[in-house]
């Protein structure tokens, strides 16, 4: 008979029970015929609907309570072939539910309360026949009190080791990590604690979806492979109910042997096996069912609801351990293995590497390469993200068919991978460079085709050797990075690691570590050098120049940290913090009443690039922008060499602005005198390497004066950088240059020492600015 959940088949009343409607059958141990049909006639008379069998050998008693199972048994005391203490005996031993009545004549008080000791339920004398009924009655009804007493006893026996059984499973859940030692465990305690014959455990594989035993238990080996084997093939098969439960995911239980869902061969096994009851439970992993667990009893009726309740939490609790684990074993993947590649990540590869180093014999050479596939972001803009993951994916490929032992290739992420050359008998570095650079191309030496493009890879590597570059895994890691770094930094395609390099490279990550902080901690200041002109000596323009006042290290120079600053793209903040703070600074001179003067600020190409330059930069000057005193600009000769139409019309703006713009270094750059002319430019900054040669050098006079002729040609202006004799003016002076800047006049000095050399100058050779028509009539 099969029960589910929903629908469990009501047990029938108990034969036994005395009901107008039920047939009661009842057994007589007696000789005489009369006298067995006279109690017969007895019950019926009063009501009770019965059918007998008379027996009077102690053999034909025993068939008789295996083949009738009678409900009553009714017994002579005294019988010629044996008495009635063997008969209740018997009865007790083959029956032991079944009621057994004495109906006698001949015994006596002793005899009765002898029987009623030993089981007996009541017994009537033969000349009393009338209370027959009554007590035939109250003897039923005890007995199926007491048969349902038992039965309630024994399901609670049976739901407190259901209970002890899941306790133990749960108990397993927090401590168990893996898997199959879990199912294993729970199988076992499912037998020894559970009491039931056999528990298996089916789950479906990844990729085939064929249904496979992972754990089982059972008190025979022998039965419980037999059963192991037919569930299997039977779930696989799609019949029978382990079938119907990885369908449905709906619970099965069989409290009998035969049952229509269950195959003809475990059918047959259950009974053969002394099987009565089964029951399959469904396990999940988000929502879905992946496996069953099937157990087995030796009794009918085993599986109540209420136990079935308690089974159903235990399948609720293993799989919300099968799905934690199946998580935490998807994320141990995720966190060792690229999910686009399938290569180690680095902190595996780096546990790979120590084990191969200790592995290695002394004298033993290894070289740990690390390149990066150059251009990957090109081409995720330009074909998709899609395309430039596909290109990983074949250089992956590449690499495990390229080498055989892919326990030493990673991914560090993006498109760096690393590589371990193995087996290496050359100890000079050149060899071992040149020994990867021979891998790179055959595994990378071919384009890749994807979707009709043929896209090259080209790569950029660093290499550390081992024993030479360190001994230590993650050391040897890092070597290989720090030199991919600096082949990124130098353009070289291969580098490999050197200390003088990697102290370098540390002494550059620390001074871009401090830079990051400077600007917020005020640490940078602004110095100004004058712009006189040459033949009034006059100031008539300053220089901003930045400088980094270093808590450690005291006054830093530009050249040491601008560099930095552009690589790491910290010259926009700094580079705005620039601009406001020389405007600010104007201001301070005006609100002094000192004579007005242009500031010029130098501009980065990062800054330049920036869509809102223009109105930031407006926005940021025009309160201490006039004719005569504002903030100008200076540019490199090298911004204006690409494709920059957009940063031209820029600087068009703000010359329309009214700020004036100078290209710094002039001379250095290669620019093309066609360009030259179309460009919103208003000054010429001679470079001091031109300078410094005046005045006896011929081709550095000729440089300067064609310089000097071409800003005339073209309507600007001309400053020379870096004057620091007087020979040098006089020079420039003949050749007709606008003004001069440089140490011979004045190094560049903070705001408040520059204020005093606006008010009054610095000896013969630079004076005071002029004071402004309204600063003269209204001196401060």
């Amino acid at each position: 008979m099969m029960a589910q959940p929903s629908d469990f088949n009501e047990k029938p009343p108990h034969r036994g029970a005395a009901a107008a409607d039920v047939d009661v059958r009842v057994l007589l141990v007696e000789d005489t015929q009369d006298d067995a049909e006279l109690a017969i006639y007895q019950l019926r008379h009063s009501g009770i609907r019965c059918d007998y069998r008379r027996v009077e050998t102690e053999q034909s008693l025993r068939q008789a309570l295996c083949d009738f199972r009678p409900d009553l048994i009714l017994s002579d005391f005294r019988l010629p072939q044996f008495d009635g203490h063997a008969a209740l005996r018997t009865a007790r031993e083959v029956a032991p539910d079944t009621p057994f009545i004495f109906v006698s004549g001949t015994i006596g008080e002793e005899h009765a309360i002898e029987s009623l000791l030993h089981g007996a339920a009541d017994y009537v004398l033969k000349g009393n026949l009338k209370r027959l009924p009554s007590a035939v009655q109250r003897a039923m009804e005890r007995s199926a009190a007491a048969v349902e007493q038992r039965r309630q006893q024994e399901q609670i026996a049976r739901l407190t080791r259901v209970l002890r059984m899941i306790s133990g499973i749960n108990g397993l859940i927090v401590r168990v990590n893996a898997r199959t030692e879990l199912l294993e465990e729970a199988c076992r305690i499912a037998v020894s604690t559970g009491r039931y014959s056999t528990a298996i455990v089916m789950l479906r594989q990844p990729g085939t979806g064929a249904v496979q035993p992972i754990a089982w238990a059972g008190v025979d080996d022998r039965t419980t492979e037999q059963l192991r084997i037919s569930m299997s093939q039977t779930a696989n098969r799609d019949v029978g109910a382990i079938a119907r439960v990885l369908q449905t995911g709906v619970p099965y239980v069989c409290n009998a042997p035969v049952d229509p869902l269950a195959t003809a061969n475990v059918s047959a096994l259950m009974v053969q096996a002394g099987f009565q009851s089964i029951v399959a439970l469904p396990l999940l992993i988000d929502k879905t069912v992946v496996g069953v667990l099937m157990m087995t009893a030796p009794d009918a009726d085993t599986v109540s609801e209420e136990e079935l309740g308690v089974l159903r939490e235990v399948s609720a609790n293993l799989s919300f351990a099968l799905q934690y684990l199946h998580k935490d074993s998807t994320l141990q993947q995720l966190s060792h293995f690229d999910p686009l590649t399938g290569l180690a990540k680095r902190g595996l590869f780096c546990e790979r590497l120590a084990r191969k180093l200790e592995q290695t014999a002394d004298g033993g050479v290894l070289g740990i390469g690390v390149f990066d596939v150059e251009q990957l972001s090109v081409i995720n803009d330009s074909f998709g993200r899609h395309t430039g993951d596909l290109l990983l994916q074949h250089v992956a490929d590449r690499l495990r068919r390229h080498f055989h032992n892919t326990e030493l290739l990673a991914q560090f992420g993006g498109g760096t991978f690393a590589i371990v050359l193995d087996a290496l008998d050359a100890l000079d570095n050149q060899d071992l460079s040149a020994t990867l650079s021979r891998h790179l191309v055959a595994v990378l030496g071919q384009p890749v085709e994807l979707d009709g493009r043929q896209l090259p890879v080209v790569v950029r590597s660093g290499l550390a050797i081992y024993p030479q570059n360190g001994s230590d895994a993650n050391v040897l890691v890092q070597n290989a990075e720090s030199a991919l770094r600096n082949a990124r930094a130098t353009g070289q395609r291969h580098q490999h690691y050197s200390v003088e390099q990697h102290t370098a490279g540390m002494a550059r990550l620390a001074l871009e570590h401090k830079l990051r902080s400077a600007l917020e901690r005020n640490q940078f200041e602004l110095h100004y050098q004058p712009k006189a002109g040459i033949k009034t000596r006059r100031i008539e323009g300053v220089e901003a120049l930045i400088r980094w006042r270093d808590p450690n290290g005291g006054l830093v120079s530009p050249g040491a940290f601008l560099p930095v600053l552009e690589a790491t793209g910290l010259m926009i903040d700094v580079g705005e913090w620039v601009v406001r703070q020389a405007a600010a600074d104007a201001r301070h001179w005006q609100h002094l009443g000192l004579p007005p003067v242009r500031v010029a600020v130098n501009i980065s190409p990062l800054q330049l690039r920036c869509a809102d330059f223009s109105e930031r930069f407006l926005q940021l000057a025009q309160s201490s922008a006039d004719a005569c005193c504002g903030l100008d600009l200076e540019i490199t000769e090298g911004m204006l060499l690409e494709d920059s139409d957009a940063e031209l019309k820029k600087l068009a703006v703000l010359r329309a602005a009214g700020v004036r713009i100078a290209i710094d270094d002039f001379g250095t750059g290669y620019s093309s005198l066609g360009r030259l002319s179309e460009l919103p430019i208003d000054t010429l900054k001679i470079d001091r390497s031109f300078v410094c040669r005046l005045p006896h050098d011929h081709s550095g006079k000729t440089l300067v004066r064609t310089i000097i002729d071409l800003a005339r040609a073209f309507d600007m202006n001309t400053v020379a950088e870096g004057v620091e004799t007087l020979d040098q003016l006089n020079a420039l002076s003949e050749m007709g240059c606008d003004q001069l800047q440089g140490y011979l006049m004045s190094k560049p000095v903070p705001r408040d020492d520059f204020a005093t050399l606006l008010e009054r100058g610095n000896g013969h050779l630079l004076l005071p600015a002029e004071p402004s028509p309204a600063a003269a009539s209204h001196p401060a």
